[in-house]
């Protein structure tokens, strides 16, 4: 059943935007709804999700017509009673009776704007994703310029900057509506296809596009976007990439021709936009040259295989500079809560959702620091809080994951395999051992999922790899043992592992001929099976629950096992030994507390 699959998988999903929110330090500030207040869904089919974003896993659906259960909003996003659970569905895809919706304006001239945080960052743009580039203080007055979202575009030493709109207080004033350009403008699009998505932002989805030359009905202008309107509905698309009458469009400056780019990452991915919650379409290697277009925050545009890719310039050097890599902090440093509340949250951003708080003075478990998050243990599951609100100071001593787990029993090496959320192929692959008492990290590595991601529920043929932990069986491969201590058996060509629910010898090792005893069997003496190991899953061969769980070679994605470089398989291989009781887990990283 686990064949591997060549080429990329296309999975139809509904298209619903992400926006940021940005609450106080203590928690997020939703808006709850009246229950008088009816709530429809619009779509013929809306993604029903774990968390507000389309990052989160898929937990089920709703239809079109469908009157939903609305606890609050935050953001673009409902929070939702689903089947006795908590759910997310997208309000562009809701419509609640009776209301209205008022489009982000700017400030009026006559209002004051005020500081009200003890330190504020300013950042290069509109979210806590783009880099810090001075800090303005309690008290103090703001140049506001406009509002976009929950951020104030300000004049800040001369310069454009952004200040979140949590922490800045607007006195004695009503607001403007957007004044919209005079119409004797022309605008004309410059770009050869120019995204019109619905909302001003590159994280809100794509309903259509426009193409160079092309003349725009522009109805006002929010920061760096035109509001247009676009076949009879309200569409969004970027300034840059527009040419207004009378005026000259400077375009991203591309980077020199004569900089060399070098990726600096053992792997990187590449993505489909300027930031992690954007899909990952492939990945470059250490030491890669990359065709570099221009960069944005911190995002390089780059072409990837003739397409557009984005990939993080915190791992690309640029020659002529040194580049300083993201590490885990030290064993001797202790990191001290010093905000009131901090929000712990499932990813590195505030656009992911709260899985609780810490509070000031309390000590934090840090296993490493990515931009201006901490990567925390917390509550025996993995959680990130700003590092804007945390004191690092002398001696502490970060844990690995493995420290928290309760279900090890006498296990002494642990390969742990985890994911973002079930739908995602891509997996990271990390080997820990137990030496004199104490946990250590052994390899860390990429790998893939089967082709649909991790499984709710396994069953024969859905293209899922299971979630769970389970002893490690026979090593196996087409080529002499190369090294390791596991039983290990040679494959032949007529190896087989039957996948026939209904034969008596499901999900078992057999040899051909079947005669009669199976209809379906996969053929072992496959490159993927190069090496491997078999995963004990569905001992029992309880039929249609899955058969053929493997750990073996391959790189693009799978049908249902678990796979690496033939390099870090071998390297698994010589590590895993019998007598430390080995145990692969493969799970969220949201839901490793249940290990």
């Amino acid at each position: 059943m686990k064949k591997l699959m060549v080429g990329i998988a296309l999975t139809a999903t509904l298209a619903t935007a992400v926006t940021p929110g940005f609450g106080s330090i203590g928690g997020n500030q939703e808006k709850a709804y009246a229950a008088t207040v009816t709530y429809k869904v619009t779509a013929s089919k809306l993604n029903v999700r774990s968390g507000a974003g389309t990052t989160y896993g898929i937990i089920g659906s709703v239809v079109k017509d469908q009157t939903l259960s609305v606890v609050s909003k935050s953001g673009s996003w409902y929070k939702i009673n689903y089947n006795g659970r908590t759910g997310y569905v997208s309000s562009d895809y809701v419509q609640a009776s009776g209301t209205t919706t008022a489009p982000t304006t700017p400030p009026a001239e006559s209002a004051a704007y005020t500081v009200t945080a003890s330190t504020l960052n300013v950042r290069s743009g509109a979210g806590t994703n783009y880099a810090s580039i001075g800090s303005v203080i309690k008290g103090q007055k703001l140049s506001v310029v406009s509002k976009s979202g929950s951020w104030y575009k300000i004049n800040y030493n001369g310069r454009t900057g952004y200040v979140s709109s949590d922490y800045v207080q607007a006195s004695g004033t009503t607001t403007a509506p957007t004044t919209p350009p005079a119409e004797s403008t022309a605008y004309t699009v410059t770009a050869s296809t120019l995204n019109v998505r619905s909302g001003a932002g590159t994280n809100y989805a794509s309903i259509g596009s426009v193409t160079k030359g092309q003349k725009l009905s522009v109805v006002s202008k929010s920061g760096s976007w035109y509001k247009i309107n676009y076949n009879g509905r309200t569409g969004y698309v970027s300034s840059d990439y527009v040419q207004a009458s009378g005026t000259t469009t400077a375009p991203t400056t591309p980077p020199a021709e004569s900089t060399a780019y070098t990726v600096t990452a053992s792997t990187l991915n590449v993505r489909s936009g300027a930031g992690t919650n954007y899909a990952s379409i492939g990945s470059v290697t250490k030491g890669q040259k990359l065709s570099v277009v221009s960069k944005s925050g911190s995002w390089y545009k780059i072409n990837y295989n003739g397409r557009t890719g984005y990939v993080s310039s915190d791992y690309v050097q640029a020659s002529g500079t040194t580049t300083a890599p993201t590490t885990p902090p030290a064993e001797s440093t202790a990191y001290t809560v010093t905000a009131s509340t901090l929000n712990v949250r499932s990813g590195a951003g505030t656009s992911y959702a709260s899985i609780g708080s810490v509070t000031k003075g309390q000590k934090l478990s840090v296993v490493s620091k990515s931009g201006s998050w901490y990567k925390i243990n917390y509550n025996g599951r993995t959680g990130y809080v700003s590092s804007d609100y945390v004191q690092a100071s002398a001696t502490a001593s970060p844990k690995l994951v493995v420290d928290s787990f309760k279900t090890l029993g006498n296990a002494q090496q642990v390969i742990l395999v985890t994911a973002d959320n079930y739908d995602t192929k891509s997996a990271k692959i990390q080997t820990f051992e137990k030496v004199d008492g104490k946990w250590k990290q052994v390899l860390t590595a990429n790998g893939v999922l089967g082709q649909k991601g991790f499984a709710l529920s396994k069953k024969e043929g859905d293209m899922e790899s299971p979630t769970g932990k389970y002893t490690i069986g026979t090593a196996f491969g087409r080529y002499a043992n190369p090294g390791t201590k596991l039983p290990y058996r040679k494959i032949t060509a007529n190896d087989v592992w039957v996948d026939d629910s209904k034969s008596s010898l499901y999900n078992t090792w057999q040899q051909k001929p079947a005669n009669g005893r199976w209809t379906s069997a996969e053929n072992m003496d496959i490159p993927a099976y190069d090496y491997g190991f078999v995963i004990n899953y569905n001992e029992s061969r309880t039929p249609g629950k899955g058969s053929a769980i493997f750990f073996h070679v391959g790189t693009n994605y799978t049908a249902g096992c678990t796979a690496t470089s033939k390099e870090q398989v071998v390297s698994i291989l010589k590590w895993l030994n019998p007598e430390k009781n080995p145990v692969i887990i493969q799970s969220l990283v949201s839901e490793l507390d249940k290990y």
